[in-house]
């Protein structure tokens, strides 16, 4: 009889709301969000089109991310702007599920593997899928116990960046995966419009004196002003 994948941070896992947890489909969406941007706010909703008009898109802020040094922002200064960069988008929720276990769990990294788990013991009826760049496919064999959820995952493949067929390409010459698995790594590519934007060089601008309080390529108005009203990233 099969087991459940083991919780091996301490965590009170939290549901979802009612719009969320009764959907036919889910898709979640990690990230720091450090400061949340348009290709976050506007890309995902594409590839949940992939599982259905009704898939709900759940952002998931990382309590600690096991591939970043560096710390995120503020908790709660996160939660908030991701809260504005969201809200012209539909069929989203955020779920804090990380950000509240870290306290619990000091100096110890969210690995996806224990948040999976949480999902999976949250018994939802519908799919879960989760969502991941073309760079986190080519090192899904260093996440920690990814043979657990590997096949969850959904690619996000900017139009104009390197084609599907190269990342297969790319995927096949690692000689990890079979080729049971390049199949199924096929069938899971989405494709979506490029926004050529990070949360990295959108820092870069705000720490620039010159540029801060003008507009900043890939930053919704609304989450400029809430960081130039709370003096973050400076």
């Amino acid at each position: 009889m099969p087991t459940d994948p083991p919780i091996e941070r301490v965590s009170t896992p939290i549901g979802l709301g009612h719009a969320a947890a009764t959907a036919p489909a889910r898709l979640f969406f990690g990230g720091s969000f450090d400061p949340p941007h348009l290709a976050h706010a506007q890309l995902p909703a594409r590839i949940a089109a992939m599982l259905g008009n009704t898939t709900q898109v759940i952002y998931v802020p990382a309590g600690r991310s096991p591939f970043k040094s560096a710390h995120p922002l503020a908790d709660h200064h996160r939660i908030a702007m991701l809260e504005l960069a969201l809200q012209n988008q539909c069929g989203w929720e955020i779920w804090e599920q990380e950000l509240r276990d870290a306290p619990m769990n000091p100096n110890q990294p969210s690995y996806w593997a224990d948040t999976w788990a949480i999902i999976d013991r949250l018994n939802m009826p519908g799919l879960n899928r989760f969502l991941i760049g073309a760079d986190q496919a080519l090192s899904m064999h260093r996440w920690h116990r990814y043979t657990e959820f590997w096949q969850d995952a959904l690619v996000m493949l900017r139009a104009n960046s390197d084609s599907a067929e190269l990342l297969i390409d790319e995927l096949t010459k690692l000689n990890i995966w079979s080729a049971q698995d390049i199949a199924h790594w096929r069938r899971c590519i989405g494709v979506v419009p490029m926004i050529d934007v990070s949360s990295s060089a959108i820092r870069a601008a705000l720490r620039d004196p010159a540029r801060r309080a003008n507009p900043i390529d890939g930053l919704a108005p609304q989450v400029q002003a809430y960081i130039l009203e709370h003096d973050l990233y400076q």
